[in-house]
């Protein structure tokens, strides 16, 4: 089994040379396509709650671009768009993502495409990994921007309840899909529990234009013994070497899809500390983040979207100094013990 202190990285493991180069785009070459450790970007749910599009979509924009981020993601209700069987298609909700997403091309931005099945409002099922849903929401996806490389798609937000065996087999066969209908865009992949790791991982996936994507590295589940050797609850380089440090070294492509530090939600405890040397550490591993979310009280003080909120209350101003690029306390680095806060 890959993933404890001192394993093989599955890279290395499946006798990967470190040599090989893992483009970030189908075809070189890989002009316009989002540089994976480059992506300074922030999420926007909005589309996964409202029925239409709503001034606050446009002003959330506009105010990523006051955090000078390069990409906006956007998590969208896959059973909203295409119902559960797939069968079903929305066409205003469609018109409201087209509307969205070119409001934030036409920005410059890059715009991540993410198909959310967990629990939102007026949609009560909650997908652990791909279904026939998914080959169809990708489907009409493909149809308006299969050959944009500004766009990515995030295939499948956050699997969970699954093993390695189960997320290969279901992650290939959705990749070889959306590749087999005509999609040119970069494709992210989100890792095993709830996405927050691919300690474990036996084999990376077949293509190119793969974007391996973690969210919230470390965070406070209760099953967070998914690691041999490591105490639950425990966070720190040792598990961000594991969970995506490794693959990193490989110079597999990777971001950080879903970043979020704020008291009453996932939260490491001397956060200034923390959250400033896991930056420092996903920048010399060369790996992207976006941030979650401009909602008040987690990145923002008020709902006037560009007060960042201060430190231990929430990492706002933590991150928007990183993506202006400024100075960060530097550690030293330590390793935590996280208080278990969620029964997922």
């Amino acid at each position: 089994m890959i993933g404890w202190q001192g394993a093989p990285s599955p890279a290395a493991a499946s006798r990967v040379s470190a040599a090989v180069a893992y483009r970030p785009c189908p075809v070189p070459p890989c002009t316009d396509y989002p540089v994976p450790s480059q992506v300074r970007g922030i999420t926007i749910a909005a589309l996964q709650n409202y029925l239409f599009f709503t001034k606050s979509v446009q002003d959330q924009i506009q105010a990523a671009r006051g955090w000078n981020v390069n990409a906006i993601r956007l998590q969208i209700v896959q059973d909203k768009l295409v119902g559960a069987s797939g069968r079903r298609y929305a066409a205003g909700y469609m018109t409201n993502i087209r509307r969205v997403v070119d409001f934030a091309l036409h920005r410059h931005l890059n715009v991540i495409l993410n198909a959310q099945t967990e629990i939102s409002l007026g949609y009560s099922a909650n997908e652990n990994l791909p279904t026939a849903a998914t080959f169809a929401f990708w489907r009409h996806m493909i149809h308006y921007y299969g050959d944009n490389p500004h766009v990515v798609f995030d295939l499948f937000n956050e699997p969970r309840f699954c093993n390695w065996a189960m997320w290969t087999r279901s992650m290939q066969s959705l990749v070889d899909y959306v590749r087999r209908m005509g999609s040119l865009n970069q494709l992210w992949v989100e890792g095993l529990w709830w996405g927050s790791t691919f300690a474990g991982l036996p084999h990376l996936l077949s293509g190119q234009g793969i974007v391996y994507s973690f969210h919230h590295p470390g965070a406070p589940w209760p099953w967070q013994g998914w690691v041999p050797g490591y105490q639950p609850g425990v966070t720190g380089p040792p598990l961000w070497n594991a969970a995506f440090g490794d693959l990193a070294a490989h110079r597999v492509p990777m971001v950080n899809g879903e970043f979020v530090n704020y008291i009453g939600g996932y939260y490491w405890p001397h956060s200034t500390q923390m959250v400033s040397q896991y930056m420092h550490y996903l920048a010399g591993h060369h790996v992207g983040m976006v941030a979650w979310s401009l909602q008040p009280g987690i990145m923002t003080a008020t709902n006037h979207l560009g007060s960042a909120v201060q430190e231990p209350q929430g990492a706002g101003r933590l991150v928007w100094r990183y993506f202006h690029h400024l100075p960060l306390p530097p550690g030293p680095y330590r390793v935590e013990t996280v208080p278990q806060r969620f029964r997922r």
